[in-house]
């Protein structure tokens, strides 16, 4: 088993999941989010990897009841776009519907896909993360979550700790390779071959 404080370190990582650039709180008349970029970010797409990488996982943790799609091409000058789907402020707030009772035996957990147009589409090429993250906080009329004192306090431990353990690992890493020289150096005295 797993050392127990080194389980809780990592525990409290996931920190960064809960607030930071991207915990924000979508209105309720988004019903999806959707992206597409190239698969390599050759082209001007690294801001959408990015973006996907560091603020979707804040987005979607803020707002689980939001499906958010990705759809990645082998195209480098192909688009790079994020599509928002809106309903209707008095419409429905499901915009799936089950499929009809005949067409499968579980009807009531099928559902056919949405199939509508994107409310916004935003061009995201060439743009850092946090440049798409001000176009899609100007487009919509989101809350931003802030950090509470506690947990600014725990990050602030975390990068602590971060320093301190990359400082020992820079102290252990010099240690065995001076162990290392010393050990070649030593055959060389007694005239071994020495392996680089």
């Amino acid at each position: 088993m797993v050392n127990i404080v080194k389980r809780m370190r990592k525990l409290r990582e996931l920190l960064w999941i809960r607030c930071g650039p991207g915990a924000l709180i979508l209105p309720k008349e988004v019903s999806k989010i959707s992206m597409e970029f190239n698969h390599k970010f050759n082209g001007g797409h690294l801001g959408a990897r990015r973006f996907w990488r560091t603020m979707l996982p804040r987005i979607k943790f803020r707002n689980p009841s939001v499906p958010i799609t990705i759809a990645r091409h082998h195209d480098p000058d192909g688009p790079s776009l994020l599509h928002i789907y809106m309903r209707s402020p008095n419409g429905p707030l499901n915009t799936q519907t089950p499929a009809s009772p005949s067409a499968t035996p579980n009807a009531q957990t099928t559902l056919v896909p949405d199939t509508s147009a994107p409310t916004h589409t935003l061009n995201i090429r060439s743009q850092t993360e946090s440049q798409i993250l001000e176009q899609l906080v100007k487009t919509l009329d989101v809350q931003q979550i802030e950090a509470t004192p506690e947990e600014k306090e725990e990050m602030a431990q975390l990068e602590e700790q971060r320093v301190r353990s990359e400082r020992v690992r820079a102290q252990v890493r010099e240690h065995f390779l001076a162990q290392r020289r010393e050990e070649q150096l030593l055959k060389l005295a007694r005239g071994e071959k020495v392996t680089v």
